[in-house]
């Protein structure tokens, strides 16, 4: 969330830091409100600029626990707002602080309008419905960016209403046809979701999911802006191999060869995690999670086990990785391939790395 350019939000914050106990800070935190809610008062003369900024300190204040009961219709507005700073605003907003009415637990995503329209209403608000159709337009817009925030926000905020008004428009999106990969980031998502509750109900994207993988796996037509140190979108590839794991084994011959090619490419292409520095450490442990996890998931098909077997080498080298998920996934792996094969030559490394774990 790029806040810079925002003197008054910026100094709003220092002042909430430098507050010597929780007093000082609620009469910060009060004052600010009532500052707020004046201007908001003669919305006419606010500028979308400053309407963005009064937007954001409400987001922070609900952040620090305090309740934001009004600037709904101000947060309303700035979804159809063109730019997207007021935007995700809005959109931040209606998720994060929304959360606190509906399932009283916080949530954090990414862009004004949008931001803080999924923060501050449940379904039931009437203002929802005003937003229903804007949030239509950014769905089936050909603004890639717009979608991802109006899809998010659908996502979070749910209910009746948006069902009704948006399921048509969204299950477009589900049939995973889009090219771009921001919009298709965004749609596994909800598409995850969905499937973990009713696989039957998505077998027919399956082949379509492969295909994804396929395609990021030959690092064909993928933007240089969707590459992460050398790897073609990984959030794409987490989130759709996550879904295909609800599905069971794959039957079709020409699906499944293409499952297992792109299931070597990934094999082949883990070292390469390895190599992320040490600033990007985070991700590396989500690459490196993503391409464990899975693999287990693959020594359920005969055909793939003697190339996971090839890099028993590393996945006993990541039981002494520092992070637990990855240890174990580890641990899940070398039991799964475990067979007479390799028995005597797994089991003497646990032993020896017992004590550790």
């Amino acid at each position: 969330m790029a806040l810079s350019g925002m003197r008054g939000l910026s100094v709003f914050i220092s002042d909430i830091r430098n507050c010597q106990n929780k007093e000082q800070e609620r009469l910060r935190v009060d004052k600010e409100l009532g500052n707020i809610r004046t201007r908001f008062k003669n919305e006419k003369g606010l500028t979308p600029y400053e309407k963005k900024k009064y937007v954001w300190k409400m987001l922070y204040i609900y952040m620090l626990g305090y309740d934001v009961d009004f600037g709904h219709m101000e947060a309303v507005s700035l979804i159809s707002a063109p730019k997207y700073p007021e935007k995700q605003a809005a959109f931040l907003s209606f998720c994060g602080i929304w959360g606190s009415y509906h399932s009283r637990m916080s949530q954090s995503f990414g862009a004004v309008g949008y931001i803080v329209t999924s923060c501050l209403l449940n379904e039931n608000y009437d203002f929802l419905r005003m937003a229903i159709n804007t949030v239509r337009n950014d769905i089936i817009g050909r603004n890639e960016t717009f979608q991802c925030l109006a899809l998010t926000m659908v996502g979070n905020i749910g209910g009746r209403e948006f069902a009704e008004s948006l399921a048509p428009d969204v299950q477009k999106l589900l049939l995973l046809d889009e090219r771009d990969l921001g919009v298709l980031t965004s749609v596994m998502s909800l598409f995850v979701a969905l499937v973990s509750n009713n696989t039957e109900a998505y077998w027919n994207c399956l082949p379509k999911c492969v295909k994804i993988l396929e395609r990021l796996a030959r690092n064909q037509d993928i933007l240089q802006e969707y590459t992460y140190y050398g790897i073609p979108s990984p959030w794409l590839q987490v989130k759709t191999m996550r879904a295909l794991q609800y599905f069971p084994t794959v039957e079709d011959p020409s699906t499944r060869r293409a499952l297992f090619e792109v299931l070597q490419r990934i094999l082949m292409g883990t070292d390469v995690v390895k190599n992320v520095n040490k600033n990007n450490a985070s991700h590396a442990v989500l690459f490196e999670a993503l391409a464990l996890e899975n693999m287990t998931r693959m020594l359920l098909v005969t055909d793939v086990q003697d190339i996971i077997k090839r890099h028993q080498a590393q996945i006993i080298t990541s039981l002494k990785d520092p992070d637990i998920s990855i240890r174990r996934r580890a641990l899940d792996l070398l039991y799964g391939m475990c067979d007479v094969t390799n028995a005597k030559d797994i089991v003497e490394e646990l032993l020896q790395l017992l004590p550790e774990l």
